[in-house]
């Protein structure tokens, strides 16, 4: 009798073949399309970085949370690698070189945030907000409890969303704040648009998903992540621009 188990050791195949992976990535890219069609509907200045008039505390405050997001995320997505890795070992190496690449990019936001007038001190100082702290909480929720797919499925929404919407508020702000105030944003979506990101995520994603039920657990874990992102979309729009009206008033 063996005791040991949770290795991987059996380098699982994932359920679909090549030409089925394609359809359901197609599939899923086809609701993500239709969530950000909700997204826009539904959500307080979500599009407000494409915008010709720029909030400048709500731009601030938005690139301090990306800052703690990312930090607070090297945590958590070290964790998923730890699970990911008792799972499917091969999807675990791919990933950790995903957030190898990923795990420093806070520094290319606290250059844009030094560009705004946010001081690194500023940005300590500055307590994440609870909608972030609940989204980071939710991936060692899922992982102790659920399964390694949540954080994937976030990294893959973000990349597939990122690269349709990215552009053009990378652009729109290089004309409003000039090109050298957001050189971060711009390093950033250089990264995720050469080096397709977001294939990159579907062929992890792809890895961990061994059966129909857990390609229906993908669309649960979308729902999930937009909802908790959506909260911080809310939370920030409430913070810098809504109650700034109301004093004001």
């Amino acid at each position: 009798m063996n005791r040991v188990q949770s290795t991987g050791i059996t380098h699982p195949k994932p359920f679909y073949d090549e030409a089925q992976s394609r359809l359901k990535k197609a599939e899923l890219d086809r609701y993500l399309d239709k969530k950000m069609a909700e997204w826009k509907a539904t959500v307080p200045f979500a599009s407000h970085l494409t915008e010709p008039e720029l909030h400048q505390a709500y731009y601030r405050r938005t690139l301090i949370e990306h800052v703690w997001r990312i930090r607070l995320s090297r945590v958590s997505q070290s964790k998923a690698i730890y699970k990911i890795a008792q799972v499917a070992p091969r999807a675990a190496r791919d990933y950790a070189q995903y957030q190898a690449d990923e795990m420093l990019h806070d520094k290319l936001y606290i250059s844009d945030a030094a560009a705004a007038e946010v001081t690194e001190e500023e940005i300590i100082a500055t307590e994440p907000y609870l909608s972030t702290r609940l989204f980071e909480g939710f991936f060692y929720y899922a992982l102790e409890h659920e399964s390694a797919l949540a954080p994937v499925v976030s990294n893959y929404l973000v990349e597939y969303t990122q690269i349709k919407l990215q552009p053009a508020i990378v652009e729109n702000l290089q004309e409003r704040l000039g090109k050298e105030n957001v050189k971060g944003q711009a390093a950033h979506l250089h990264v995720d648009s050469t080096e397709d990101h977001s294939q990159e995520m579907w062929d992890i994603l792809h890895q961990l998903i061994f059966s129909e039920e857990d390609f229906e657990k993908v669309f649960k874990y979308i729902d999930d992540v937009q909802e908790i992102l959506a909260m911080f979309f809310r939370e920030i729009y409430e913070d810098t621009v809504s109650q700034h009206a109301k004093t004001a008033v």
